[in-house]
């Protein structure tokens, strides 16, 4: 069974304000003993699924570039001694301060063929609000970057504290200058209780207003497009066909496996998340256990809604073949016509979310839940 790899690699040299992930500080000690850990993990995986054919592979953090390479070796002959490893790409997201050429070289070395840099902002001063350094010499490091992977691709967030057309700007430029083959711009999430959204919420920092941000992201998709990008999900753009591979499959509901803690995975209808804490994860796998937050066997709507959720996601939506042949396949097209009028397109037996879905991406997956609540109530009674 194909399948992609996620391995979560939790430290960092500083934490960053903004970022609610699964993180904690550099430590060599606590380091080696995760990675014992992590190998183990892979073993209690594989020891009941065997056969897996792994076509992506993709680090993240965290700061994976900070992990000691002869671990992620390890990780990699551990997968190749356990699975039939035939990845067509491997991601490691890296930091640009991170950027040295003998970390390039090695990570070459390695097989990685796909770097994914969280650049977020060139500006010093915004960087500096979050808690987050840039180096001097920014775009040297990544025409280096870009010089030695198939696929360079560059992460910002709009929305950071300070954020103006000017700053805006600057991004762009680098962009323009640099012309990575894919990029990645997230909404800055200010939805869970960050270090950054406490000094929100107490005045001591303010973000900019819902009209600065309607103008910004216009900005944003306008000057990519006029790059040559093309957008082919909500946050991501490529050129020249290089979209993620590894995300797509998300993205499409697809067979992927998480190892480390906060990881999750969707694997023939089980969706799983691991604890996020590291002290829970080390005494499940201390207990040979698959070290689960949350683990639950998808019924046929719930499979159904998840392909949906992340299906939509994408550009190209998807055909209505995609979802299950069950008892409610009829009622759950008629109501997703009707609620999601005005905000998707219906046509030759697929649905994609239009301009104006894609804007208001969060409305249209609330009116999904609503859609999921309504069907289970018709058909438990």
């Amino acid at each position: 069974m194909k399948a992609g790899v996620y391995v979560h690699l939790p430290f960092c040299k500083r934490l960053c304000h903004y970022c609610d992930f699964a993180k904690m500080k550099e430590d060599p000690e606590l380091i080696e003993k995760y990675q014992h850990l992590l190998l183990k993990e892979m073993e209690l995986w594989f020891k009941n699924n065997p056969s897996v054919i792994v076509e992506t592979l993709y680090f993240g953090g965290g700061s994976p570039s900070i992990y000691p390479v002869k671990y992620i070796q390890q990780l990699i002959d551990k997968l190749r001694t356990l699975t039939n490893f035939s990845p067509v790409e491997i991601t490691l997201e890296a930091n640009p301060w991170e950027l040295e050429m003998d970390e390039i070289k090695s990570w070459q070395v390695l097989g990685i063929n796909r770097l994914s840099v969280g650049v977020q902002s060139v500006s010093a001063s915004i960087l500096k609000k979050v808690g987050r350094q840039s180096p001097a010499d920014l775009l040297n490091r990544l025409k280096m970057a870009k010089d030695s992977f198939d696929i360079l691709s560059l992460d910002f967030i709009l929305g950071l504290p300070g954020e103006s057309e000017k700053n805006l700007e600057g991004n762009l430029g680098l962009i323009k200058e640099l012309f990575p083959q894919h990029i990645s711009y997230y909404f800055l999430d200010t939805d869970h209780d960050t270090p950054l959204m406490k000094n929100v919420h107490s005045g001591k920092i303010e973000l900019p207003d819902a009209k600065t941000m309607e103008k910004l992201y216009e900005q944003v998709k306008s000057n990519l497009s006029a790059l040559g990008y093309q957008r082919y999900e909500i946050s991501s753009w490529q050129r020249d066909g290089m979209l993620c591979k590894h995300n797509v499959n998300y993205w499409k509901n697809g067979d992927y496996i998480g190892f480390g803690i906060s990881a999750g995975g969707h694997f023939k209808r089980l969706r799983y998340v691991n604890t996020t804490h590291f002290e829970e994860y080390e005494r499940a796998i201390a207990k040979n256990l698959l070290p689960r937050a949350y683990s639950v066997f998808n019924d046929d709507l719930q499979e159904d809604i998840e392909t949906l959720f992340m299906s939509l996601r994408l550009v190209e939506g998807l055909s209505f073949e995609k979802l299950t042949n069950s008892r409610h396949k009829l009622t759950l097209i008629e109501a997703l016509a009707k609620k999601l009028s005005g905000l998707a397109i219906f046509e030759n037996g697929r649905i994609r979310l239009n301009e104006a879905g894609f804007d208001n991406s969060r409305l249209v997956f609330e009116r999904i839940l609503e859609i999921k609540e309504g069907i289970t109530g018709v058909f438990s009674t």
